[in-house]
């Protein structure tokens, strides 16, 4: 299936061919670069936007440059070993859904790549770095009903653009695969988002405000 567009985030400071020949090359490639702040589509011709640094919701904000509706992300420290097997577990998702009841949205969904050694420490949400799959309305949806609740008014802007993800796989049904992945050799590198001071303690807030908005 080729109507998919994949968006890979990074600082710029990472070689990212490997991240990008490992993407089936049927797809559509957009890689929010926040070290340029600037969107480009891999393989040339390349087309250039400009961008600012965003942080991890540079994900979300190229999708406005996304010419498919199927959405696939990860990050640039990570080889997926299959990522169509994840887009294709949201397809049957979404065909069971529709055949269950057709007034449901079979859009409403995220299916997120959790190896087993995660899933019990994210409990009611999901890592997407390891590649994950949605709708390219699904963000927008989510993230205009944090809006509506108030939440943004509890954690200010570069909170949310650190841990939006945490919010969208919060607040958005979960479907959960193990595709294999292969961590980079900078995955752990000390500038890396997860090494940081007060990164645990800030996911958590976000995490608690989410589930405040979810269970309203």
């Amino acid at each position: 299936m080729d109507s998919v567009t994949a968006i890979v985030v990074t600082r710029g400071d990472v070689d990212m061919q490997p991240v990008l020949d490992s993407l089936p090359v049927e797809w559509e490639v957009l890689v929010w670069d926040n070290g340029e702040k600037a969107c480009y589509r891999e393989p040339p011709p390349n087309r250039y936007w400009n961008g600012a640094d965003l942080s991890v919701y540079g994900r979300y904000a190229a999708i406005e440059y996304a010419s498919h509706d199927l959405i696939y992300v990860q990050d640039d420290d990570v080889i997926v070993s299959d990522p169509q097997a994840i887009v294709d577990a949201w397809l049957r998702y979404s065909e069971v859904v529709e055949n269950d009841d057709p007034n449901d949205d079979p859009c409403e969904h995220v299916v997120a790549n959790m190896p087993e050694e995660f899933r019990p420490h994210y409990p009611d949400s999901a890592l997407v770095g390891f590649g994950a799959c949605f709708h390219r309305s699904l963000p927008e949806t989510v993230f205009d009903r944090w809006r509506l609740a108030g939440a943004d008014n509890w954690v200010d802007a570069p909170t949310f653009r650190r841990c939006c993800d945490v919010v969208l796989t919060t607040l958005a049904p979960r479907v959960l695969v193990d595709v294999p992945k292969e961590n980079r050799e900078m995955a752990s590198d000390p500038n890396r988002m997860w090494k940081q001071p007060g990164h645990v303690s800030e996911r958590a807030t976000v995490l608690n405000l989410a589930r405040s908005v979810r269970d309203a």
